[in-house]
């Protein structure tokens, strides 16, 4: 199948999976270096950064889309609600909600939200990538 019949064959509404993460020091501590959050505050009252779940989302993208090779981002938006507290343990589950050409490239829209254990809601995301298999 060539790529733009792959891109096609992508059914609204695909479900990504679920991504989980313990919020231990150590993660905690590898994801803060990773992406270079230079305030310590958060982490040492307890909490992770907002954000530094957010490099996961694309992962979850090429593991549930095996043939696409390259996921360029092209716009974002997040909604922080709560914060992420240390010691317990996140879930990221995402669907793919649109798709469409523009300019000749294909566009693939996620929508992608993250809970606590009890399954509260704790950040909602929108993400825009091009599709590159």
């Amino acid at each position: 199948m060539g790529s733009q019949e792959n891109f096609e064959a992508i059914p609204i509404g695909m479900d990504l999976g679920i991504f989980e993460m313990t919020l231990d020091d150590e993660t905690v501590g590898r994801r803060t270096e990773l992406v270079q959050w230079q305030a310590k505050g958060p982490a040492e009252s307890g909490f992770a950064p907002p954000g530094f779940t957010i490099s996961h989302h694309a992962g979850m993208k090429f593991k549930a889309l095996p043939e696409m090779r390259v996921s360029i981002w092209a716009k974002s938006e997040h909604e922080f609600l709560k914060p992420m507290k240390l010691g317990g343990k996140i879930f990221i589950r995402g669907r793919i909600v649109d798709k469409y050409v523009k300019r000749g490239r294909n566009y693939m829209v996620t929508d992608l939200e993250t809970v606590d254990e009890s399954g509260e809601v704790l950040m909602r995301s929108r993400e825009t990538a091009i599709y590159v298999e």
